[in-house]
């Protein structure tokens, strides 16, 4: 589980809110320990960080529709459903993450 620590309207990416989530947490960290000691992840991998919901550029769509996964780690949707999630979450909203 994870935590909506921001918000932020930010330009340059089609939708202008990203939602900021607490990621790593400690839970994270000890997750990605043990993938480097099972060998599961090379030990030069790094945990990654600044990961968010944001949307995509203006009029990629398809990018969703398509599953390509663009982003570093972040949860890509369209923009307007970015745009009614943002109004619907607040700093400390759980954000429970399901593959």
């Amino acid at each position: 589980m994870f935590r909506v620590f921001s918000k932020n309207l930010i330009t340059g990416i089609g939708s202008s809110k990203f939602i900021w989530i607490d990621y790593p947490r400690p839970e994270s960290w000890r997750e990605h320990f043990q993938a480097k000691f099972s060998g599961h992840i090379n030990w030069q991998l790094p945990i990654g960080g600044e990961i968010g919901i944001h949307g995509v550029p203006a009029g990629q769509d398809s990018l969703i529709e398509k599953r390509l996964n663009w982003t570093l780690g972040c949860i890509s949707l369209k923009n307007h459903d970015v745009d009614e999630i943002y109004s619907f979450v607040d700093t400390g909203t759980v954000v429970e993450i399901v593959p």
